[in-house]
């Protein structure tokens, strides 16, 4: 039978506050890491993006895929179980996560993952000072909690490099819908669209 853990939501309203100091304190470095070394975070970020599209494009010469309506950018929760923050990428067809053929690769963000894990050994030992006996399934609640805004900065990140990245979708070679998509949200499930195809293309209409 499986065991129910009492929940004590304490612990994360007492971590509020702590949370949201420790993580401008992160952004702060994080911030700085970015200066230092934009070209390579740029380059491990697009790195799996185009390992993506040309598994597509490859698919595509070989009539298994069709065009691509779809570049998804979505958050891996079962990352959190190695402690690290990770995205998954996919095209996908007008079949959406009905697309019988897979095209997708891993981000894994190494730029941030040492900032994520020291952040989390100082949030529990916070825990541990105030409650007594943190559990393993309350260090859980506390990563998921804190995991969240380490996925809105991947959020801002991917929508500040959309542009870059839909650059790389033109210059892949792929075919794509008229009604292209790139999105981001939990992994199948809601999402926020970062670039529409087809609004840009009425744009350009109602521009002419």
């Amino acid at each position: 039978m499986e065991k129910i853990h009492q929940q004590r939501p304490e612990i994360i309203q007492f971590l509020q506050n702590n949370m949201e100091e420790l993580f401008q304190n992160s952004c702060e470095k994080i911030q700085t890491e970015l200066n230092i070394n934009a070209e390579k975070i740029w380059n491990d970020f697009q790195n799996p993006i185009n390992k993506c599209l040309n598994k597509a494009k490859e698919l595509q010469h070989q009539n298994q895929k069709g065009s691509i309506q779809y570049l998804v950018f979505s958050i891996m929760q079962y990352g959190l179980c190695f402690d690290r923050i990770e995205l998954r990428i996919d095209t996908l067809d007008d079949g959406f996560y009905l697309d019988m053929q897979e095209a997708s690769a891993h981000y894994y963000a190494d730029f941030l993952q040492d900032f994520f894990r020291k952040d989390l050994a100082y949030l529990y030992k916070k825990a541990s000072e105030q409650f007594v006996r943190i559990q393993h399934y309350e260090q859980v609640q506390i990563k998921k909690k804190y995991a969240e805004y380490y996925y809105s900065l991947l959020f801002h990140m991917v929508k500040e490099l959309i542009d870059l990245v839909y650059e790389n979708v033109l210059d892949s070679g792929i075919s794509i819908t008229d009604r292209f998509k790139i999105i981001f949200g939990e992994y199948m499930d809601n999402a926020v669209i970062l670039h529409d195809e087809e609004a840009d293309n009425e744009i350009l209409l109602n521009r002419d």
